[in-house]
């Protein structure tokens, strides 16, 4: 689609949903879905929202996998190595390239890619250790690193869609009915049965495609006889 995108939730909910974010703790399903989706389609041309190493640390840090000091480490070591900066992002995109082909697998009912599987089953071994504490009404929930914080990055996205695709609801998972979208969300509605990411952009845009189908049925020549016929 032309205009950039966000989650698959109206502004209040997205706000709710920073709100509540763990802040660089445990991912929940829509942070591992946002992931994946910064790989997505305008008009059917694959747009990437992770273009660089620079943007990928941004939204690492904007959506709390990050703390500010270790991306500003990092934007200093990538860009003064680019090519250790181009590895990294080379290693978030095939991570998020494999949790897209497990979402993809889920939904259509079937084995994922065996190369898929194991790139997310070794992003899952990635050490971090959860730890409790101090906080100003009792303690919290932190975590330190044992290891690469891009990896840890990693580790808490695909643990958010293996998660879900194992021990959540795997069936409430849906790609956008929109061809040229695609988008993988989480069917939250009381039927289960959406089929667009969106209603105000894909589902009005197939809404008005089919307006457009059925006025030219009606208006479209009759048949050779029809008239003669008549």
């Amino acid at each position: 689609m032309n205009e950039q995108r966000f989650p698959t939730t109206s502004a209040s909910d997205a706000s709710e949903h920073s709100r509540q974010a763990p802040h660089g703790h445990q991912a929940d399903l829509q942070d591992g879905l946002d992931f994946v989706n910064t790989l997505e389609l305008e008009r059917g041309d694959p747009v990437d929202r992770l273009a660089s190493p620079a943007t990928a640390l941004h939204w690492l840090r904007e959506h709390g996998f990050l703390h500010d000091q270790t991306m500003e480490r990092l934007a200093t070591q990538f860009a003064d190595d680019e090519e250790v900066g181009q590895r990294a992002l080379g290693r978030i995109r095939r991570v998020r390239g494999a949790m897209r082909e497990v979402l993809d697998a889920t939904v259509e009912r079937r084995p994922p890619d065996g190369q898929a599987l194991e790139r997310v089953n070794r992003a899952l071994r990635t050490p971090y250790t959860y730890e409790l504490v101090p906080a100003p009404d009792g303690v919290s929930l932190d975590h330190r690193h044992d290891g690469d914080p891009i990896d840890g990055a990693l580790a808490r996205l695909a643990e958010s869609v293996a998660r879900e695709v194992s021990q959540g609801e795997p069936e409430r998972l849906r790609i956008c009915a929109n061809e040229e979208c695609r988008w993988v969300f989480n069917d939250t509605s009381p039927t289960g049965r959406r089929k667009w990411c969106d209603m105000s952009t894909c589902g009005n845009r197939a809404k008005a495609a089919r307006h457009r189908e059925r006025r030219k049925s009606e208006t479209a020549d009759p048949p050779d006889g029809v008239a003669a016929a008549g």
